[in-house]
């Protein structure tokens, strides 16, 4: 009989056999082999000091409350963060009037030039944004209605 110790996938054969599981003839050859083999014999020294270990070993007494603190962490895992509700629509809506707002009042005011004055001519650039900004915040609403299983708070 080759050693199972030397070879992890024979190794389950002296598992098997430690637990009692193997056939009578599978078992009387492992005993033979178990007579001259150091290297198993050790094994089977450690394999029953691990069981002796965990038959002296008691598991901790688990508290009364032990259910209802548990699912209290998971709870308080599963709520969604403070700023998740920050995403509503009317905070997109303030939010992206803020930022054109802003984006207006940065820009430098062109210079006056003494004489009649000219008429306003709107840039395609501040269209382009405007029209940008509001997409932005149609899409947010949009993400907003979504179904969710919470109730929503402002």
């Amino acid at each position: 009989m080759e050693c199972p110790a030397n070879e992890r996938e024979k190794a389950a054969v002296l598992m098997d056999y430690f637990a009692r599981k193997l056939d009578p003839n599978s078992s009387l050859a492992m005993e033979r082999h178990l007579e001259h083999c150091a290297a198993c014999q050790e094994w089977m020294r450690r394999q029953q000091m691990v069981w002796s270990a965990l038959d002296g070993w008691e598991a901790a007494a688990v508290s009364p409350d032990f259910d209802r603190q548990l699912y209290q962490r998971i709870a308080r895992e599963e709520r969604p963060p403070f700023w998740s509700g920050l995403f509503r629509p009317a905070f997109s809506l303030a939010l992206a009037s803020l930022v054109l707002l802003a984006a207006l009042l940065i820009r430098p005011l062109p210079p006056q030039a003494a004489g009649p004055p000219q008429q306003a001519h709107v840039e395609s650039l501040d269209v382009d944004r405007l029209e940008k900004a509001l997409d932005d915040v149609e899409m947010l609403r949009q993400l907003n209605l979504a179904p969710s299983t919470e109730p929503q708070s402002m």
